[in-house]
């Protein structure tokens, strides 16, 4: 999990309708939605609407980010869901939200984020959330992902993640990933992809899914009027040149894609 900023977080709860606004224009639906078909295939109807969730603040390490569980719980009302920020943080916190009879417990550290289902037991973390709600996104928005050739940038936990999501799916994947060791682990694992350079990935791919945490390296002159990219990476690869050019294509929002694909997932 990339550790997200204050500067991250100021602002989404302003910006969430516009981007659901931009992915219901690029991709045919909303968060609820997205997360929806993400979970199940054929979708399946989750019982997001009035679920008690709890986002509980947690001090150690560097500690809160400021705004951070409040964009969470925002997120979930928002979602349809019955969510609140713990008056208590850490374990007291986790106290308070169960005997507030919270179905689900969101907590983030600066290594993980995770959803956990107080009524199953089951944990659900972050990465894999939001790298398949990513992938859900840039599917629809292509029409599809079978027999399509798709780039990845980055084969961290995200990436590895989509990478997975991808084959299932059908797509032709072609990584990115300077990191030989992580290259080599990921295709010992079993995934299926084309090592590449991220000029020759470019030159044959307009699909493309951003997992690394580089910034501003795709230029406006990379990319055409074809080009989806879907952006879990904070910051985003795409210069400010590149987002302009692509508008709702540049699928980009730091927290509101995981978030609803773990309560989903949580909850269904």
């Amino acid at each position: 999990m990339t550790r997200l900023t204050e500067d991250d977080v100021r602002g989404l709860i302003e910006r969430l309708t516009a981007f659901e606004e931009g992915l219901r224009e690029v991709a045919g639906m909303g968060l609820r939605e997205l997360a929806m078909a993400t979970v199940a295939d054929p979708p399946v109807c989750v019982p997001l609407h009035g679920a008690r969730i709890a986002a509980v603040p947690i001090t150690t390490g560097q500690g809160v980010i400021s705004g951070f569980t409040d964009c969470v719980a925002t997120i979930l009302n928002h979602l349809g869901c019955d969510a609140w920020v713990t008056n208590q943080p850490d374990v007291r916190g986790l106290q308070e939200a169960i005997t507030s009879r919270a179905e689900v417990v969101f907590l983030a550290d600066d290594y993980r984020f995770i959803a956990l289902d107080v009524r199953k037991g089951r944990c659900i973390d972050d990465d894999p959330a939001t790298a398949d709600g990513y992938v859900t996104a840039l599917a629809a928005a292509a029409g599809g992902l079978f027999g399509r050739p798709v780039l990845l940038l980055g084969l961290g936990p995200v990436g590895r993640a989509a990478a997975r999501r991808l084959v299932r799916l059908g797509a032709k994947v072609e990584v990115v990933e300077p990191d030989q060791a992580r290259l080599q682990a990921a295709l010992d694992i079993g995934l299926h992809f084309r090592p590449t350079t991220l000029e020759e990935g470019l030159s044959r791919c307009r699909l493309i899914l951003d997992a690394t945490p580089a910034p501003d390296i795709i230029d406006a002159a990379d990319i055409s009027a074809e080009t989806i990219a879907a952006v879990p990476g904070i910051p985003s690869v795409f210069t400010p040149a590149a987002q302009e050019l692509l508008g709702v294509r540049h699928i980009h929002e730091p927290l509101a894609v995981g978030v609803a694909v773990m309560a989903a997932r949580a909850l269904v």
